[in-house]
């Protein structure tokens, strides 16, 4: 069969004619490569070979990120802040430990919980009107971003505020508010998402940040710091245990704040988290005596703490009442004021003993 009859067999094939059909002679001859017996194809599935790996084309170096640039820069703003100090920030050793922190002359206490809602800034504002020593101040601060504290010490919201840019330049001394019982407050404020992110991003760089701001204050040993934290573990409870010389961990008698002891118990127990000087203490708030499991479970904190539970604060709902009216919580007499007003004599009686220098007491 020659090659027209297949190309006509073709054409009829569609129902088409071979008479338009014109074939064209190509000046190009085109060839087949030649066939290569010795060398086979190369498989399309990798083949795994024993021996080095040849090493590949060094890559061009990458270009700094902005998460980079702005870490640095937050190098840069830390150690300017602590030029203004004049305590210059030493560069961490090969273990990795930071410089000691710069310490404070003031007495400083840190009210701190495992969780909120256990009163513990209610609690803070009735020690910080107590506290006071003869010739000394008393200087509240909210570490809390909630920023309630102001509410309890009778003291106006206002453009103060420690997460601000304008203030972390300054010394804290021109920043207070006066409030209830002569206490000067500084309180968190409400900061813009960004001055919020700046702050925390200053607290997590550097590990005595609240520590070299108090050492630029300049204050004396008959001054007393009270710090209120959020609940939990954050970066502002870090920083309130690095400088704190006594630590209150506030609790309730009931089943949810005793499951998270021991989760309370390794943040203060962790190494170098407080000064060597630091006390612990525990403090029952709003107890209720009226209630069989409440003491019950009174029963259970004091064989857990032993001789860690300092004191027992009975629920008074006059606090809160007192809060609404803007009434003094501790104008009044009760148990829970009783209570407050002897916790308070409590830890100025320690502020009379020297700081030790040996490990955490209890």
């Amino acid at each position: 069969m020659d090659q027209t009859n297949d190309i006509a067999k073709l054409f009829s094939r569609f129902g088409a004619s071979t008479d338009s059909y014109l074939e064209f002679e190509t000046e190009f001859n085109y060839k087949d490569p030649p066939l290569t017996l010795d060398k086979p194809e190369a498989p399309l599935a990798p083949v795994l070979v024993a021996g080095p790996i040849p090493a590949s084309e060094p890559r061009a170096p990458e270009q700094p990120s902005a998460t980079a640039l702005s870490s640095l820069l937050a190098e840069v703003a830390l150690a300017r802040q602590a030029r203004v100090a004049g305590v210059e920030q030493e560069p961490a050793s090969e273990e990795g430990t930071l410089a000691p922190a710069p310490v404070c002359r003031a007495r400083i206490v840190a009210l701190v919980s495992s969780r909120g809602g256990v009163g513990r800034t209610t609690l803070c504002a009735a020690l910080a009107s107590r506290l006071n020593q003869a010739g000394g101040r008393t200087l509240a601060i909210d570490l809390d971003p909630q920023n309630a504290l102001h509410h309890h010490l009778k003291i106006e919201a206002g453009v103060t505020q420690i997460g601000s840019a304008g203030l972390q330049e300054k010394v804290w001394n021109d920043g207070w508010q006066q409030g209830l019982a002569e206490v000067r407050l500084l309180p968190y404020g409400v900061p813009g998402e960004d001055e919020r992110c700046t702050l925390e991003r200053n607290l997590r760089d550097d590990r005595h940040w609240l520590a070299r701001q108090l050492a630029r204050m300049a204050l004396d040993e008959q001054d007393v710091v009270i710090l209120d934290t959020p609940g939990g573990r954050s970066v502002y409870l870090e920083q309130a245990l690095d400088v704190a010389d006594q630590v209150l961990v506030v609790t309730t008698a009931d089943a949810a704040s005793f499951i998270t002891l021991d989760q309370m118990d390794r943040v203060l127990d962790a190494a170098n988290a407080r000064p060597a000087y630091s006390r612990t203490n525990y403090v029952v708030n709003q107890f209720d005596a009226n209630r069989e499991f409440s003491r019950d479970m009174l029963e259970v904190l004091k064989r857990r703490l032993g001789t860690q539970l300092l004191s027992v604060i009975a629920r008074d709902e006059r606090f809160g009442e007192a809060q609404a009216y803007g009434h003094d919580p501790l104008a009044g007499v009760s148990a829970a004021r009783e209570a407050i007003v002897l916790l308070s004599e409590q830890l100025k009686a320690r502020f009379q003993v020297p700081r030790a220098t040996g490990g955490h007491a209890a």
